[in-house]
């Protein structure tokens, strides 16, 4: 599929859906395109802790964590 045709099948899609939520996220992402997200050191090692933590089996479930704490959800 050359550029030109994947413009116009797009363009189709686009026009063709009534889906609210699909059409903001496209325009979102179109909008956004050149932003960068820059995660801070303080979340790198929050992610990398997390990532440990499931890796030594130190998580609940949700389930789990939603029977622990049923008395704060309601």
């Amino acid at each position: 599929m050359t550029l030109q045709e994947l413009k116009k099948s797009i363009h189709k899609k686009v026009d063709d859906s009534n889906d609210r939520e699909l059409l903001e996220l496209i325009d979102a992402m179109i909008s956004r395109k050149d932003e960068v997200f820059i995660i801070p050191d303080y979340m790198k090692k929050g992610i990398e802790q997390g990532i440990q933590d499931i890796k030594n089996g130190d998580y609940i479930t949700q389930e789990e964590f939603e029977k622990r704490y049923e008395k704060w959800l309601k």
